[in-house]
């Protein structure tokens, strides 16, 4: 590998990690054309500010490849991550514990790759219920 390849392989990991870290991984690889695995529509959940998820809800004016079904049932977990989050529970506290924890899961799962929207909105339902019903106690 020439240095200019090297160089350009090391920047794409680090603006790869960098949009995993902000919770724009999907919208990262869906630019470049990259084919977007299940477990990472957890990413904006799992690391992105209110802000971020709050504006997910709105829907996107530049949907790009990633699909409807996809936007949509992102968008509808985004409201309800949200909607639990509160001055008791706070959107870190949601995410440390519970959304990165399951976003890292969801990777580790080959079965996830064939996952279709509903079905992932199911899992973080449940999980969601189960974290929640789990501090109430």
């Amino acid at each position: 590998m020439q240095n200019n390849e090297q160089d350009t392989a090391y920047g794409t990991i680090a603006l790869e990690s960098e949009a995993f870290l902000l919770g724009s991984l999907v919208e990262f690889w869906d630019d470049k054309g990259i084919d977007v695995p299940v477990w990472a529509y957890m990413n904006l959940l799992a690391h992105g500010t209110a802000r971020q998820i709050g504006e997910c809800i709105f829907g996107d004016n530049n949907p790009g490849r990633t699909g409807h079904s996809w936007r949509v049932a992102r968008s509808y977990l985004a409201f309800e991550v949200l909607d639990l989050t509160d001055l008791e529970f706070t959107l870190a506290e949601l995410q440390s514990s519970v959304l990165i924890p399951l976003e890292l899961e969801m990777a580790a799962r080959p079965d996830a790759a064939g996952w279709t929207p509903r079905q992932w909105v199911n899992l973080v339902e449940d999980t969601l219920r189960s974290a929640l019903w789990a501090l109430d106690r």
